[in-house]
């Protein structure tokens, strides 16, 4: 078993980095602000003592430093190093002065429609490069989603993937990747996933910006993840009467139960949302379809939903 270390004190250096303040917090990792003598700040991210034991957990952790370095696009946080100092394992990564998109959900209820459609035009092209180097999310989500002063966002969390087509599910080595209300049906029936997958995830992060609550709502994680296979979601123009309904049908594009009915790539969902802003295009969505397969007694795998909080 591999020793560890507790998280770090404020004031404690790390890596030349002087511990300011915690900024966030998630079931693997909390991440500081900190400063080097030069005044360089950078964000500190440490792998809990728990996970720290776990090998499998570290080797995940370590993962994101390997495919964010393969991803050279403004809308994804860089990672800037990584190490290991007496069994305590950390990220070094680009420091981000802006809330995290939750918490400014929580605060606000919502976003109006034009600046939520600039900040998903910012997301899908930071997607988009990921995708272009063989990499999916898996966990978009508001949480995820970093807001700079200008209003630019900046994805976080990434973990590598070597081959796309061997992904089912939200079990990774093993373990969940992936939070429920923002999952994909082929998530919640653990079938195969593909870059369609971050395309439902940012629709669901993109009806919660617009509408004030995610699209689908339950009392369980069971009962929602059986939503998003088996129900439709209430068209967004139905809540927002303001909302365009080209908007509106670009989200439930988005939010298709087939992987093949959303939008073919997030080049094209960008392209599509700058014309929505500029007025020069309504989109038209086919009628929603429901697989056969889902409706028959389908439930998620009850490895799927042990665990409730996001990965």
């Amino acid at each position: 078993m591999t020793m560890s270390r507790p998280l770090p004190r404020l004031g404690e250096i790390i890596a030349g980095y002087s511990v300011l303040k915690k900024v966030g917090e998630g079931n693997r990792g909390v991440v500081y602000q900190a400063r080097d003598a030069r005044g360089e700040t950078v964000a500190l991210k440490v792998l809990k003592p728990d996970c720290a034991r776990d090998a499998d957990l570290v080797r995940e952790f370590l993962d994101e430093a390997a495919a964010t370095d393969r991803i050279d696009h403004e809308g994804v946080v860089k990672v800037l190093g990584d190490g290991a100092e007496d069994g305590r394992h950390h990220l070094l990564m680009e420091f981000v002065d802006g809330p995290p998109l939750d918490r400014v959900l929580t605060e606000r209820g919502r976003i109006s429609w034009r600046t939520a459609t600039r900040i998903m035009i910012g997301l899908a092209n930071g997607l988009a490069a990921a995708h272009a180097k063989g990499l999916i999310h898996r966990d978009v989500k508001p949480a995820n989603i970093l807001l700079m002063r200008d209003g630019s966002p900046k994805i976080v969390d990434f973990g590598i993937v070597k081959d796309i087509g061997t992904l089912k599910g939200f079990l990774v080595n093993g373990r969940r990747v992936g939070t429920a209300a923002y999952a994909s049906p082929e998530q919640c029936l653990g079938k195969r996933l593909s870059e369609s997958t971050d395309m439902y995830s940012l629709g669901a992060t993109f009806y919660h910006m617009v509408c004030g609550r995610p699209p689908f709502e339950g009392k369980s994680t069971t009962e929602v993840m059986k939503k998003h296979v088996r129900a439709l979601p209430v068209p967004p123009a139905d809540l927002i009467r303001t909302l365009p309904k080209g908007l509106s049908k670009a989200i439930e594009k988005m939010l298709a139960k087939k992987q093949t009915d959303r939008f073919e790539s997030m080049e094209k969902l960008a392209s599509d949302l700058e014309m929505i802003l500029e007025g020069k295009v309504a989109i038209s969505a086919g009628k929603p379809r429901v697989e056969r397969t889902s409706t028959r007694g389908s439930r998620p795998p009850r490895t799927a939903w042990r665990n409730k909080a996001g990965a």
